[in-house]
Order: structure tokens, then C-alpha cells, then sequence
């Protein structure tokens, strides 16, 4: 009965690969051609259907890849194994996969002496688990191990219940007192396109994290397991390195994750399937570690005050506890310094979450997201503070938050990082290289260190030592400092002159900062038509041009600070747009050479199709305040072969340039580069070399070493007098070749405007 059963099950695989012809659909049967196999589907989710659908040529290789039975015919064929921690640490969480059962399989745990193989099994106890929803032709397997003990060795196998097992594994448990786990981030298999290729960075990290943290208690990633969210493949190489079977893991929901199969493969503690709950992916959980207790929101969710009701209701539920440590983790890095740090839902969530997160006192956050590394300053009220008392280079009881956003742990894929430093970031970087860190807990401190995987080195450390009983002296505040963004100020709303924002800041005795309360600040001015709000100097309507003057008092105790005065021109704006978002263009997506003449004003672009902007493909494809393409351009037909340019054109009317002044600006969104002509004059270039020119047959990626532009984003350039001199009375004509990174690229995208002052 084993050995047919088993053998079955790999006989169902094997014909589903051979190919869709062998079946055909019967009243809710998938039939085999030629009778025999008959596979009731309808009772199946149509989520189930649909993935059955998408991973037929799947299935056969995640099981060969994921399958952890030994080669007797009477071993357990578990795979996916997701080991997990539980409520606390005397608990393990369990989920795995096996061909469809009817019966739930079996965890059984023993006791064990350091170094031994055998699996006691009268020793064992043995934990019945509750069958799950699983992949088409699998199910999946959850249960829960108890009464674990501190410091002490185990070994575990799953079973089908029937007395068939898988080969036995390792774990130790550690002190909860005092230990170390291992953070990752983002191993998003698949993402490179080589699924094998990611998988060996995966495991070469794990490796080299272990090798460093063999006593580690446990393994946390910041989500994004796996890049398609359906993918089996990508689930087994996930699961496919040793060190998952030996060192429980607690997993976070990323975006590639979100999805009910990350329900499938996983099984936390103390989940909330109502609040933060994604697409059926799963919702918020906790668990705790010692004297640490971890929340985990699945940052997907589009709903804050979720995870808000969440996180009060989780402390409120465990204030009977002296929490020495509190830690939250979630995916989407809401202080990252990369692609996504600006996108709308990271500055939705960042203004959402932090005052919980400063009213619980969290001590730091984990996240992932934006593929590269950031460490921030401690945070409170969403600024940055450092006026702490200090040990060596380490704060004493300091206050506020840490959070840290990891990098990728496979290298699988990489962001560029913004080229504007955020005043959160204390340490920022993108190595192009995995990383790993990890993370020791102890009564009164709190240690982090980051290393890179190609060298194994030390690339990051940070530390926080809290203890009661050390009295916190905080250095006195010895001089205030006022700095502006800017010295022009505008009668007139204007996008040349943006808001001027006013920075304080504090020096103490020992040099270091000193972090001055808003509430202590009173501004003062010379005019009385300047306002200074929420560090926002603002002018009032009808406000006359002249010199402004700007300084700040602030009171500390019974001291008052003056800082340093700042002198501002107020001046008088008027500004034009000269070409508007969403105008006319006529475009050429032949592929043909045009040489140069096509930049010309008086070019004959009468053949040339003409379309409202934005233009380009597919329909889809959008930029902020842009929106998404209105005329919808062609590529050429083939899809492994773009064209590598396309040219657009587009007049407008100046009915004075004599009045136009010495500022204007293009703001454009462009997938992949553009160089931007002015009646055959170039006025300016992005994401091209500064020089040189460049035809149809040039893609980007062949000519340049910049990296693309994101696209949660517009760009800006500013255009100086030379640029705007060739602007001319009446009919003016602007000349755009837009380039593709690379022939198979799966998008193109052209929209701009141009604005220029008076004289």
C-alpha cells in the first residue's frame, strides 16, 4: 500500500508534464484521454484552479526539488517545509507539503544528547496537524509543538500518519534570556530571471549567517520569499536550503508574496486574520522571545488603521508582561533611501504608523522592500534625534526608534539609491552585493552588525544599551544654529522658488547635537507680512518686495536662545507655461533612421501620426500626475526586438520672447532616456551620456552607465538663459528621441511640460 501510493503520486505528476492533450474537461472531472485517472476539481478554490492552470510544467520539478523523503519506498515525500517560531519559545510552528491526502500528517519531537543521529522514537512525542489548502494535486500541513525546553537539543520528522516519516532533523533551543537571531531581507527568488542562480545566493548567505550564528534562536526574513507569487519553483528554492529545516523562521508578507499561497506555505502564531489581512495572504501575528516581544503586519494591507487596532490591541493584550524589548516588522521600508522611498504608499504608511510605533515604544523596526541598506538615526515624531547620553559611541537609554531596512539576501536584484541624503539616514548604502545581520539581545542591550556576503566582512554596527538604573544625563545646550533651504522668496506662488523650510538646530556643551522641541521655538521677523509656520516661511498676499529678515528664539528652562539671523530677497514672480501636459505630438515609431533633420522647426513632420500625450505603451503604463498613456505607439512588432528610438514633435506658441526671462524648466516622465531639442537646439538630456551623439539603432543600456529613473516618480530640469534663448516670436517647435534601455523592454512612455518666467 506505501509503495503504491507513493508511486501513484509520482505517476499523477508525470502525466500532468506529458501535457494538456492527455486530458479534457468533464462535468467538473479532469479526465484522462484514454479513461483511468479521473481528478475531482469542483470543489477546488478557482484560486487553485487558476495556479493548476499557470503551473502545470511546474509541478513535476518543485517536487523532485522540494521532496525530503530518503529513497526507501517507505519514506514520508514532505516538501516546502516551514519551520517557524511559535507563541513563545517552548512553541514551534509547523506547515509542509505533500501529494493530496485525505488524513493529516504528524510531527513527532524527541529530547536527544548532543550529536546523536538516531531519532528515539520511544522517546518521541508525537503532534497530530490539521490539513490546510495547498497548490492543485498537494495539501498542506499545520501543527504546533509545546513544552519545548531552554537549552536543550531536539530532533524532528514528519509523517503521513500512517507510519511513513521523513528523515529526522536538528534544532537546539537557545537561553531566551539572552540571544541572537538572524535578519534577512527580500531573497525574492526569481527575480533575476535565474531561479538556480538566486537560490545558490540564498543558500550562500544562510550559510555564511549561520556559520557566524550557529547558536542563533532564530532566522526572521522581511518578506518577498519569492518573486512570482504563484510560483512553486520559486517556493522550493526558497525552501530549498538546509539551514530552514534546522533554524525555525519567521517570515513577513512582502508585495511579491501577497497572495493566498504565501497562506499555503506558512503557519504563524497568534494571527489576526482580520486586521492586515491581504488577498487572503494571512494577516498581523505576534509572538515572543524572552523578555522581546515581535509584532509582524503584513504592510500590503491598504488599510493603516489596521495595523494601528493591531498593535493596541497586541499590547494591551500582553501589558501583563514586563517587555524589556519591543520589535516590529513589516515589509514596505518607511525610511529607506532607494527606489520605493518616495512612492505614495511608503509616505502613506510612514505618516500612519509612526505615532503608534512612538506611543508603544517600539525599540526598532525591521523592513525590507527597497533592496539596499539603511540604518537610521533614533527616531521620534518623524525627526531625527541625537542628543543622547553616551557610552564610547554608544547611546544610553536614548529615546525615540531604530529602524533599518535590509538589503536583498540572494541578490537577486538591486535599486539604485536617491542621490539626495535623507536627514532620517545615518548609515545608507547599496554594496550590489547580499547581505545579512545579526542581532543580539541581551537584559540591557541591543546589538546589530551587518555583514556582506562576498567578503564576509563587518560593514555596519549599531548598539543601544538600556538600563534603568543608569541615570540618563543628557549634555546642556550650548548654541542654536537656524538654517534655510533656500534665500529667495516669491510674491507669487511659484515652482521656480519652492517653499523655503527653516532647519534648527541645537549644539550641546560635548559638541554633539542637541535636539530642540518644536515647542520651545518662537521665530521672529522684520516684516510683518512673513509668517513662519511649521518651520514653512510663508508670505502673505500683496506682500511688497525687499529684504527679510529671519531669527529664532528658543527657551530651555529658564534660558532663552537666540540663533543666528538669516537674510532673505523677496521678490516679485510672474511665471508662463509654455507647453502642457497631455499636449499634441506627432511621433514616428517606424524604426527608421531620420538622421538629423527631424530636430528642425521647420521639418515636414505632416506624415507623422499625431496623438495627445502621454504617448507609448502599453496602455497601462503610467507616471504620477502624468497618468497613463492616452495614444497608444507601436515598437516595431517584435517583442525580443524593440525599436531603440522613437521620435515625437511637438509646436507651441510664444507671442513675446523678448518678455521671457533667465528661468524655465521641463518636467517630464520618461521610460527609457530622451534627449530634448528647442528648434534644433539641444536643451537638455536624462539617463544619456553628457555627450556624443545618438541614433535609432542606440538603446540605453548599450551607451550608457546611468541608471534608469524610478517610475513612482517625475523628473525636473532646469533650463538656463543660454538654453531658453532659443525661444523665438511666434510658432516654436520641440523635438524629443526617446531611447529604450534595451530591445526587450516591456514599456515606453512620453509626457512633459515646460515652464519659463518673466522678465
Amino acid at each position: 500500500m506505501k509503495t503504491i501510493w507513493r508511486g501513484a503520486g509520482r505517476w499523477f505528476l508525470i502525466a500532468i508534464i506529458a501535457g494538456s492533450a492527455a486530458f479534457h474537461h468533464d462535468e467538473g472531472h479532469v479526465k484522462a484521454a484514454e479513461g483511468g485517472l479521473q481528478i475531482g476539481v469542483a470543489q477546488l478554490m478557482e484560486g487553485q484552479r487558476q495556479a493548476f492552470q499557470s503551473h502545470l510544467s511546474s509541478s513535476l520539478l518543485f517536487m523532485d526539488r522540494g521532496f525530503l523523503g530518503d529513497e526507501s519506498d517507505d519514506s514520508y515525500p514532505a516538501s516546502h517545509i516551514a519551520f517557524a517560531p511559535g507563541s513563545d519559545e517552548s512553541e514551534m510552528n509547523f506547515s509542509w507539503y505533500s501529494p493530496s491526502a485525505t488524513r493529516a500528517g504528524q510531527v513527532q519531537y524527541a529530547k536527544v544528547s548532543s550529536g546523536t543521529e538516531d531519532f528515539p522514537e520511544n522517546a518521541a512525542v508525537t503532534v497530530d496537524a490539521s490539513l490546510k489548502n495547498a497548490t492543485y494535486g498537494y495539501s498542506a500541513h499545520e501543527a504546533v509543538i509545546t513544552r519545548l525546553e531552554n537549552e536543550t537539543d531536539y530532533l524532528y520528522r514528519l509523517g503521513d500518519g500512517h507510519g511513513n516519516w521523513t528523515q529526522a532533523f536538528h534544532f537546539k533551543t537557545q537561553d531566551p534570556s539572552s540571544y541572537e537571531f538572524v535578519m534577512v531581507a527580500d531573497p525574492q527568488i526569481g527575480a533575476s530571471g535565474d531561479i538556480a542562480e538566486d537560490q545558490r545566493g540564498w543558500e550562500r548567505t544562510l550559510r555564511q549567517a549561520i556559520d557566524r550564528s550557529p547558536d542563533a534562536s532564530f532566522i526572521l526574513s522581511a518578506g518577498d520569499q519569492v518573486d512570482a507569487r504563484y510560483s512553486e519553483n520559486e517556493y522550493a528554492a526558497y525552501f530549498a536550503p538546509e539551514p530552514l529545516r534546522n533554524y525555525p523562521t519567521a517570515t513577513t508578507i512582502g508585495n511579491h508574496d501577497d497572495t493566498y499561497h504565501y497562506a499555503y506555505h506558512f503557519n504563524v502564531p497568534n494571527e489576526n486574520w482580520e486586521l492586515g489581512n491581504y488577498d487572503n495572504s494571512g494577516g498581523d501575528y505576534y509572538f515572543s522571545y524572552g523578555d522581546t516581544l515581535f509584532m509582524n503586519l503584513n504592510s500590503n494591507s491598504q488599510h493603516p488603521e489596521e495595523h494601528i487596532q493591531f498593535m493596541e490591541e497586541t499590547a494591551e493584550a500582553t501589558a501583563g508582561r514586563e517587555w524589556k524589548w519591543k520589535i516590529l516588522v513589516f515589509h514596505h521600508s518607511i525610511y529607506s533611501a532607494a527606489a520605493h522611498s518616495q512612492s505614495e504608499k511608503v509616505l502613506e504608511l510612514r505618516e500612519q504608523l509612526v505615532p503608534t510605533i512612538d506611543k508603544i515604544g517600539f525599540d526598532a523596526v525591521l523592513m525590507g522592500h527597497d533592496h539596499s541598506y539603511v540604518r537610521t538615526y533614533q527616531m521620534e515624531n518623524f525627526q531625527p534625534l541625537k542628543n543622547h547620553m553616551m557610552q564610547g559611541k554608544v547611546p544610553v537609554n536614548p529615546e525615540g526608534t531604530l529602524y533599518v531596512t535590509g538589503s536583498t539576501a540572494s541578490g537577486s536584484k538591486y535599486y539604485y539609491m536617491q542621490d539626495e541624503r535623507e536627514p532620517y539616514s545615518a548609515v545608507r548604502e547599496q554594496w550590489g552585493v547580499p547581505t545579512y545581520m545579526t542581532i543580539q539581545v541581551e537584559p540591557t542591550r541591543l546589538s546589530l552588525e551587518t555583514y556582506r556576503t562576498d567578503i564576509d566582512e563587518l560593514v555596519d554596527e549599531y548598539e543601544i544599551i538600556k538600563d534603568p538604573s543608569i541615570e540618563t544625563v543628557v549634555p546642556a545646550l550650548e548654541r542654536v544654529e537656524l538654517e534655510a533651504s533656500g534665500t529667495v522668496l516669491s510674491t507669487e506662488e511659484s515652482s521656480f522658488y519652492p517653499e523655503v523650510e527653516l532647519t534648527l538646530k541645537g549644539e550641546n556643551v560635548e559638541g554633539g547635537q542637541y535636539d530642540i522641541s518644536p515647542d520651545s521655538v518662537t521665530y521672529q521677523t522684520n516684516k510683518d507680512d512673513i509668517e513662519i509656520k511649521d518651520g514653512k516661511v510663508l508670505v502673505a498676499e500683496g506682500a511688497d518686495p525687499g529684504k527679510v529678515e529671519v531669527f529664532a528664539e528658543v527657551k530651555d528652562g529658564d534660558e532663552v536662545w537666540e540663533s543666528n539671523a538669516i537674510e532673505f530677497e523677496l521678490v516679485e514672480h510672474e511665471e508662463i507655461k509654455l507647453v502642457d501636459a497631455g499636449s499634441e505630438w506627432g511621433y514616428l515609431d517606424d524604426g527608421s533612421d531620420q538622421k538629423k533633420d527631424w530636430i528642425e522647426a521647420d521639418f515636414d513632420d505632416s506624415e507623422w501620426v499625431q496623438g495627445a500625450a502621454p504617448l507609448g505603451f502599453p496602455e497601462d503604463e503610467e507616471r504620477p500626475e502624468f497618468g497613463a498613456v492616452e495614444t497608444l505607439t507601436g515598437y516595431g512588432g517584435d517583442e525580443t526586438d524593440k525599436n531603440a528610438l522613437t521620435y515625437f514633435r511637438a509646436a507651441f506658441d510664444v507671442e513675446e520672447a523678448e518678455a521671457i526671462g533667465d528661468l524655465g524648466y521641463v518636467e517630464f516622465g520618461v521610460d527609457d532616456a530622451v534627449i530634448l531639442y528647442l528648434n534644433g537646439e539641444e536643451i537638455m538630456r536624462f539617463n544619456m551620456p553628457e555627450t556624443g551623439e545618438f541614433g535609432f539603432e542606440d538603446y540605453q543600456e548599450a551607451v550608457s552607465d546611468k541608471d534608469l529613473g524610478s517610475e513612482d516618480r517625475i523628473e525636473r530640469i532646469y533650463l538656463d538663459e543660454e538654453a531658453l534663448s532659443h525661444l523665438k516670436d511666434g510658432e516654436n517647435v520641440l523635438a524629443a528621441q526617446v531611447h529604450q534601455d534595451d530591445r526587450f523592454s516591456s514599456d515606453l512612455y512620453w509626457d512633459m511640460e515646460m515652464v519659463v518666467n518673466k522678465k
